[in-house]
């Protein structure tokens, strides 16, 4: 079976999505998606659909993102994801919904290898998955419907999600920015969010390597608790070994394009990771 028709297969059994621009429910038409108004979106053959058609982020080139996911494929997020996943299961056994199909949303899924990650470790689980991944970037959802997996990948505006009211009983959100309103529009009354959030001494070696000052979340951390209902949080920090990969580090790492390095004879060997991993609702 071809990917689009496996995909629209899918569409057509998960049913949540509507129009971004009208809200009307979609019917599939041949290889299409059609509103009720009239609006219509086509299935590319990966399967995935544009819903930002005429606009979109293309700040974040193809080159970066294929080297963001060659360093996702190195291992550099894991302890990231592995938190992330930890937290959605943790509240998953407290939700007493054992047994039932958990429907992940990540928004802001770039390339598409994290909620690829985070799927399979609900399969090693036994737990059965609905994955969707949205981002703005055409480049990044071009790139996730390459792979072979189960994720619906769509182009989308956290401000204007294409999904029904209601609909996910988590959204996963790592290192992207954030709309409160449409994910508690889009989120189960009785789901929750896992954000994670750059602490200050996230990639502190580049910082330093390239002039740059600490990194400071007090503002965003601020805005989430203003917007949300914190139910846990937890700082994540690990050393990773980036000698392997450091060239796509660097070019996948969208704060340091156009600014030159302090010390050009440095050589990259280590680099920290440190988060915080909240787990909210509304």
């Amino acid at each position: 079976m071809k990917k689009i028709d496996k995909k629209i297969i899918q569409m057509k059994k998960l049913d949540v999505l509507h129009c971004p621009k009208c809200g009307s429910t979609f019917t599939v038409e041949g290889k299409s998606l059609k509103c009720e108004s009239g609006h219509s979106y086509d299935i590319s053959k990966k399967g995935t659909v544009n819903f930002v058609l005429g606009y979109g982020e293309e700040n974040y080139n193809m080159n970066m993102l294929e080297a963001r996911e060659r360093v996702i494929a190195y291992g550099f997020f894991n302890e990231i994801i592995k938190g992330v996943c930890e937290e959605i299961y943790a509240h998953y056994l407290a939700s007493g919904k054992e047994g039932e199909t958990l429907r992940i949303l990540d928004a802001g899924c770039g390339d598409g290898s994290h909620i690829e990650m985070i799927g399979r470790y609900f399969t090693d689980k036994g737990i059965d998955t609905e994955l969707i991944g949205v981002d703005l970037s055409k480049d990044g959802i071009s790139i996730a419907g390459r792979k072979d997996n189960e994720v619906l990948y769509f182009v989308a505006d956290l401000a204007r999600l294409p999904f029904q009211e209601h609909t996910f009983d988590v959204i996963v959100n790592i290192l992207s920015p954030v709309n409160y309103k449409d994910f508690r529009r889009v989120l189960k009354e009785d789901g929750f969010c896992v954000k994670v959030i750059p602490d200050s001494g996230y990639l502190k070696e580049l910082r330093r390597l390239y002039g740059m000052p600490e990194y400071k979340n007090h503002e965003i951390v601020a805005h989430l608790r203003e917007h949300a209902k914190v139910r846990s949080e937890r700082k994540i920090r690990a050393i990773e070994n980036v000698e392997a990969y450091a060239d796509d580090l660097l070019l996948m790492t969208p704060m340091l394009w156009d600014r030159e390095i302090t010390d050009p004879g440095a050589k990259l060997t280590k680099i920290t990771i440190d988060v915080e991993l909240f787990t909210f609702g509304f």
